[in-house]
């Protein structure tokens, strides 16, 4: 299986003090797998401050955690459920916090992977009914059946 979930990069109703720790737990899970380099959590938190990541949906609010190539060996997409939702600052703005209960990391070795998988990503966001079931699996399997219902399984 050669594509952006391989690594098979998911967390499932983490229990998380805060953003950065929600952040570092995900950005971990791919330095360990080798996806990324161990710049990679400097480079997410480097990026949150300049262009925030949180997306307010019709029924909660998700974040697309993401930083330069540079940071990353290998295209990846990784997924974390949060128990309680953790604060980030909304995509467009410089300061309204959000309660974000889910993350979709993402790793892109190449520039143009990134508006390709976040135009992907902005469809399944807008899919209620999808996203309430994203935020309800709690094991691989089922997990990677909504990958490929959702259409995300696409080569890297």
């Amino acid at each position: 299986m050669s594509d952006m979930f391989d690594a098979k990069i998911a967390l499932f109703h983490q229990d998380v003090q805060g953003k950065e720790a929600a952040l570092k737990l995900l950005a971990e899970e791919f330095m360990k797998s080798g996806v990324a380099k161990e710049t990679f959590y400097d480079g997410l938190i480097a990026r949150e401050k300049n262009y925030a990541t949180g997306l307010t949906l019709n029924n909660m609010c998700v974040a697309i955690p993401h930083t330069d190539p540079e940071h990353v060996n290998r295209t990846q997409v990784g997924f974390m459920s949060l128990k309680e939702p953790v604060e980030f600052i909304e995509m467009g703005t410089d300061d309204k916090k959000i309660p974000v209960t889910m993350m979709f990391m993402l790793a892109l070795k190449e520039a143009h992977q990134q508006l390709d998988m976040l135009m992907k990503l902005m469809d399944v966001f807008q899919n209620d009914e999808l996203m309430e079931k994203f935020r309800n699996v709690d094991n691989y399997e089922d997990y990677y059946r909504l990958i490929e219902e959702a259409g995300l399984n696409m080569e890297g």
